[in-house]
């Protein structure tokens, strides 16, 4: 068990000043053990949670391997570390964490950094997360990353450092059954949900406490050992980070991020040349490249019009900062998977002139529709601007992407688990 639900109104009341102490607080008011940094603040504007303006060294801690062998944290020293807290008997966010872990290993095999990042999560539950559990997990997760115990005592020094809270209570009622012994659990832990990077210098360097958002992405394995919470948890993660945005904060820590280089918006005609040859459903949606058409109804013609193909639509305001800042993203992302993927656009609560002048002096491959945030709500609900809807092939929201996409990477990540099912002939090309 965990304590989101604990936490959920103090985190939703920092949803819209969030601050880096509002965070951080949050941990500390739920009783982590050490105090948390005085005045983190953000560097770099990760897309998951904060940035530390001093980052921490991480002492020489030790823990135990899911072999059974002695291990010491300095050993990632050279390699940046992404590490998460976990235990195999949460049926809440945990499985989320993992399943999300094992997305961020495939996404680094995918970019070629798997060499330079270890993904790894360590026990909240020292009693039970013995190094056979540990492996018997990996065998029903399919987890391809490192997982780590040790007893209580390396356990409660290891966690303490990073803020982590927990501590035993007693087991639901009735109590959930053990996935390996098929026994009722004789208690159960209440822990923090904490995501932390640490630098290939062993420095402690962004801290987040929110829940992962796996887009549907998610095995049946790890869906079977959820409770009704977590499978709540699962459709509508608090402050959800995904495997791209850590991705992506990785690549800015390295300085291998292009969040701060202009994107290459491809021109008109650029754009023509790079979809010729489009599925005829594909080519009307470029045919009409830049207009600004009709409401929901029309809206809901079109997306009807693209069953069979997956859709991202963005909905945007000519008045909304971020949604001008994210149109060059979308516009290159447009030109490179329009081929087989429909882009749509909302001007959403906006005069139509301002609208049409947005989108002259913006050129796009895809046209827009006027339409207002509550017209939208059938689809998802628009907690602000920009807000990204994913679509599959039959018609089905899969997922919502709230605020602005800061590089052309991490909307891509999001495409390709849109579309990931491809190869296998399930989506159409």
């Amino acid at each position: 068990m965990n304590i989101t639900r604990l936490r959920r109104i103090a985190l939703a009341a920092t949803v819209a000043v969030l601050t880096p102490l509002s965070v951080l607080s949050v941990l500390a008011a739920l009783g982590a053990a050490r105090r948390l940094p005085a005045d983190p603040v953000p560097v770099a504007a990760p897309a998951v949670g904060t940035a530390l303006r001093r980052p921490r060294p991480v002492p020489t801690l030790r823990l135990v391997n899911e072999r059974g062998q002695p291990f010491a944290v300095n050993a990632w020293r050279g390699r940046w570390v992404v590490l998460a807290s976990a235990m195999t008997l949460c049926h809440e966010v945990c499985p989320l964490t993992t399943g999300a872990l094992i997305g961020l290993e495939s996404d680094l095999r995918r970019v070629s950094l798997a060499r330079r990042v270890v993904v790894a999560e360590v026990t909240v539950d020292p009693w039970r997360d013995i190094p056979s559990r540990l492996r018997a997990y990996r065998r029903l997760t399919g987890a391809d990353f490192e997982l780590l115990t040790g007893s209580p005592a390396q356990i409660r020094r290891f966690w303490n450092f990073f803020g982590v809270y927990y501590r035993q209570l007693a087991p639901g009622q009735p109590p959930a059954l053990d996935w390996l012994t098929h026994r009722p659990e004789a208690f159960d832990v209440q822990h923090t949900d904490g995501l932390f990077f640490i630098d290939p210098s062993g420095r402690e360097r962004i801290i987040d406490a929110g829940m992962p958002d796996v887009a549907g992405h998610f095995s049946p394995a790890l869906r079977s050992l959820l409770s009704a919470q977590g499978r709540t948890d699962l459709a509508h993660p608090q402050l959800p980070w995904s495997a791209g945005q850590v991705l992506d904060d990785l690549r800015g820590l390295m300085g291998r991020d292009a969040t701060n280089a202009p994107v290459s918006v491809p021109s008109g005609d650029a754009a023509r040349r790079a979809l010729s040859g489009s599925p005829r459903a594909l080519a009307a949606v470029h045919a009409q490249a830049g207009a600004l058409l009709g409401g929901e109804p029309a809206l809901a013609a079109r997306i009807a019009a693209l069953r069979g193909y997956p859709i991202v639509l963005s909905a945007w305001a000519s008045w909304c900062g971020p949604c001008r800042s994210e149109f060059p993203i979308f516009a290159a992302a447009a030109a490179r998977y329009g081929r087989r993927v429909a882009f749509l656009a909302v001007d959403t609560n906006d005069a139509p002139g301002s609208g049409r002048a947005f989108l002259a002096a913006h050129p796009i491959s895809y046209p827009s529709y006027q339409s207002s945030s509550g017209q939208l709500a059938s689809l998802g609900v628009l907690e602000g601007l920009p807000t990204t809807i994913f679509i599959n092939r039959a018609g089905q929201v899969t997922s919502v992407h709230t605020g602005q996409y800061g590089t052309l990477a991490t909307l891509a990540h999001d495409v390709g688990r849109l579309t990931a099912d491809l190869r296998t002939g399930s989506h159409v090309r």
